[in-house]
């Protein structure tokens, strides 16, 4: 399956002229929902058992100087009616954001929404409130020239080093919308579905020369009425997709998927149920880059000045995403789970709370927050319970290594076990980290003063340099530093005229005016 790329078709110019920047402004917070009243086809509510949001990625439009992105919340509702029937439905809103983009070239933009929080309120019994707040953390990639202005008027004498600054070209490549479906036996039972829902979760990604294979699961969820009591039927869904492009040698590739919409129904011929999910992928492509730049700039003859800039620098050391279990116990009492005989299911959300790189491992520490939906003598009740989570991964984490992490509940379990309940996660996370840091260019030239330096009427000088480089003494006795290394025997290339250990020993050098 080939994927659909963005457009970034500009970041293939040449590696030497452009260098990529990644910005980002902070978190923005915003809401969705709003006041929904159920059809008169569906129960009116007598109690509900839980209420969770799962937020469609965003479509995005570039307008002028800022990225338009909106998008979905599917809200599912799951609740006791008037005659203690469990019924559900899917409720959906909008949203929608802006990310400012003002003076940068050709901007891509990545932002993942999450829910914030999530409050609701019945008005009525067939209507309710619901506030959900959201959180973006977009990210803005843009390319930029590096390559410093020179005056357009001939610079007489001019000497320009070049170095090296690290820096990242991001890819990000959206594939075409995958459909994963599969059967759960019903056991001959005359089962009827009246919600389905499902989360997605990378567990792989293996990168090759041509493209990463992806491999995941969709982790499916029907919830049936057998006579008059519910069942929630789960079913894992394997898949893999396969990203062509060609990749750097050590670039780092990550990936995430999105549930688009689920269905269920029973199938025509036979009892089985049949689940199908669409499945949204995007994948992430880092690579290094090496780029040369100028890094500093003087002239022998001409007045003028050389105007330097400061450009962050970006190595990336570490990719992975996967998933990965976490658990905890809680008192039964105090997930409302005091009277409860049985666990018909259990679902929530992950918040990240910290990343950390340092000696040598990436630790990642958060909190799930999981609802459980109970059985009991009398009916179903449900409740809520929070435990923290901490996942090690070993990883180099050299001095200034930064590392971001997203998370996301890919399922969860529980079970009664005396007066606790145990819980169990599978927390899907994509974990970044890149050694960052700042480095100083010459962004601008210009000696256009024709003003010579008088010659010294004894060429040949001793200068002493003090622990100077030779680019040092070059520059500020302003002669050739090419010449001053060959004068004194120096046979390092420009790229130590910066390094002073290559005076190391020297007391006197010979300058020729």
């Amino acid at each position: 399956m080939r994927p659909e790329t963005s457009e970034k078709k500009e970041f293939a110019l040449p590696a030497e002229q452009i260098l990529q920047t990644a910005s980002g402004g902070g978190n923005i917070l915003f809401e969705s929902g709003g006041e929904f009243v159920l059809p008169d086809y569906l129960p009116k509510v007598q109690k509900v058992l839980r209420l969770e949001a799962n937020v469609l990625p965003p479509a995005k439009y570039m307008s002028g100087s800022e990225a338009q992105m909106s998008g979905s919340v599917l809200h599912s509702l799951i609740y006791l009616g008037e005659d203690g029937e469990t019924s559900a439905t899917v409720l959906p809103s909008k949203y929608e954001f802006s990310i400012p983009t003002a003076g940068l070239a050709s901007p891509e933009v990545e932002a993942s929404v999450m829910v914030d929080s999530l409050t609701y309120r019945l008005s009525a019994p067939r209507k309710i409130n619901i506030r959900t707040r959201l959180c973006a953390k977009p990210q803005v990639f843009a390319a930029e020239d590096i390559a410093p202005k020179q005056s357009p008027e001939k610079i007489a004498g001019l000497h320009t080093l070049g170095g090296e600054v690290d820096g990242v070209f991001t890819r990000l490549v959206k594939l075409p919308d995958t459909e994963v479906a599969d059967t759960i036996d019903a056991g001959g039972a005359e089962l009827r579905p009246i919600w389905c829902g499902a989360t997605a979760a990378v567990t792989d990604v293996r990168p090759t020369q041509d493209g990463a294979t992806l491999r995941g699961d969709v982790y499916a969820k029907v919830l049936v009425i057998d006579g008059e009591t519910p069942k929630m039927l789960q079913k894992k869904i394997p898949f893999e997709e396969r990203v062509d492009c060609e990749l750097q040698k050590g670039a780092s590739v990550t990936a995430r998927a999105d549930v688009i919409s689920t269905e269920a129904g029973r199938e025509q011929d036979g009892g089985n149920l049949y689940v199908e999910t669409v499945v949204g992928l995007t994948c992430r492509i880092d690579e290094a880059r090496r780029i040369p730049a100028t890094l500093d700039a003087f002239s022998e003859t001409a007045d003028g000045e050389v105007s330097l800039r400061t450009v962050q620098t970006e190595k990336p050391v570490f990719a992975r995403c996967g998933v990965y279990g976490a658990g905890g116990s809680v008192p039964r009492a105090g997930a409302g789970a005091a009277e409860a005989t049985g666990v018909l299911d259990t679902s929530g959300a992950v918040s990240v709370d910290d990343v950390r790189a340092e000696d040598g491992k990436i630790t990642v520490s958060g909190r799930c927050t999981l609802n459980s939906i109970y059985t009991t003598a009398d009916g179903e009740s449900a409740g809520d319970c929070t435990f923290p989570f901490k996942i090690t991964l070993d990883a180099e984490t050299p001095d200034g290594t930064t590392a971001t992490a997203f998370a996301r509940l890919a399922a969860a379990r529980a079970r009664l076990d005396g007066d606790s309940l145990v819980c169990d996660a599978d927390i899907f996370l994509c974990v970044r980290a890149s050694l960052r840091g700042e480095r100083e260019i010459v962004s601008a030239i210009d000696f256009t003063a024709a003003k010579p330096h008088e010659k010294s009427a004894y060429p040949l000088s001793v200068v002493y340099p003090r622990g100077d480089s030779l680019w040092a003494v070059a520059k500020a006795n302003r002669v050739s530093p090419a010449r001053l290394a060959e004068i004194n025997h120096l046979t390092a290339d420009a790229a130590a005229w910066r390094n002073a250990d290559l005076l190391a020993g020297k007391n006197a050098l010979m300058i020729e005016f």
